[in-house]
């Protein structure tokens, strides 16, 4: 009698465990995503990421959170991250994830955008802390091509950026540094706050003698691209950034870009991973997407100002527009 009931009491039980297995399998992992903005390049890393969840059948539930740049904003978010339901924390955009990878601790958090060498650094002095935090990034290491655009000496280099940018102050002393190595003269042209305007701008280039502008990848510098276009042009001074849709549409001599899309997809593969991992971080290191940088070079620009692209940059190049038409290699 005694042992009836002892195995009736054992097979109740292995029904409530077998229960409670199949219902933590069916229960989604709660994933928070937080994009810096609505860019292009965020826009297209979430969708890139969204799509490959999809493809990938992954059991989750997202929690949504979109920002506006602004610092006290992201720490609020980060803060109302740090105490929703989430397991994962998905953080999108440079600066947002350099200000909110100490605020989110609970977290594990995955990180993707494009970092520079140091920046990558400070988030691996987290990670080494912590032990919560990796990523997917991209780095358009502009010094890698400064003297590969063309046959003609690099005599000087200038930068325009915001100090609102922490991943572009990075890559200014990174540019100084190569420039210093190179004997080539730097110029950091560093726009403060957003009352400058094109006066402004124009101040800080028309006594100068630059051989290349590089732009940084800013929401100022977007919207007010044609009249930087337009002063560089007055000034004869050829552009370089990381935006190919701006560069074709404004006349810029020279643009690595980046597919954002998919670093999203690349994104979505760390995240099933470390849901496998018991949504740890742990032995999964940080990912640089190195496959998929576009070259863009415009011949028409380049003639204007009689430059000449090496053969080795016109064999690299994605996208060459000559004589007004877009050649797609």
């Amino acid at each position: 009698m005694i042992l009836n009931r002892l195995f009736l009491l054992l097979s109740i039980l292995f029904i409530i465990s077998c229960n409670n297995n199949e219902e933590n399998l069916d229960k989604p992992t709660i994933i928070s995503i937080i994009k810096e903005e609505n860019s292009r390049n965020y826009n297209a890393i979430e969708k890139g990421l969204l799509d490959q969840v999809n493809l990938d059948k992954l059991n989750i539930k997202i929690n949504f959170y979109t920002l506006d740049g602004n610092e006290s904003t992201t720490i609020q978010i980060a803060n109302n991250v740090r105490d929703d339901n989430s397991t994962i924390a998905i953080v999108i955009g440079e600066n947002v994830t350099l200000v909110s990878m100490n605020v989110i601790v609970p977290q594990s958090i995955i990180f993707a955008g494009f970092f520079d060498n140091l920046s990558i650094s400070n988030i691996y002095k987290s990670k080494i802390q912590n032990n919560n935090i990796t990523g997917v990034y991209g780095n358009l290491d502009i010094t890698k091509y400064i003297k590969k655009i063309s046959n003609k000496e690099i005599n000087s280099f200038a930068y325009l950026y915001t100090r609102a940018s922490t991943v572009s102050g990075h890559i200014s002393e990174h540019i100084a540094q190569y420039c210093h190595n190179e004997n080539i003269k730097y110029y950091p042209l560093e726009i403060i706050g957003e009352n400058y305007n094109s006066y402004d701008i124009e101040n800080m280039i028309k006594s100068k003698n630059i051989d290349y502008l590089f732009l940084a990848n800013e929401d100022y510098i977007d919207n007010n691209i044609y009249s930087i276009a337009y002063l560089c042009e007055k000034y004869s001074i050829p552009i370089i950034n990381t935006d190919i849709i701006d560069a074709i549409n404004v006349g810029i001599l020279f643009s690595l870009d980046f597919n954002y899309y998919y670093l999203g997809r690349q994104l979505a593969l760390m995240l099933d991973k470390i849901i496998k991992n018991n949504s740890k971080t742990e032995d999964i290191d940080f990912i640089e997407v190195s496959n998929s940088y576009r070259i863009f070079v415009n011949e028409d620009i380049g003639n204007h100002y009689n430059i000449k692209f090496s053969d080795e940059i016109l064999e690299i190049s994605s996208l060459i527009l000559k004589g007004g038409n877009i050649i797609r290699k």
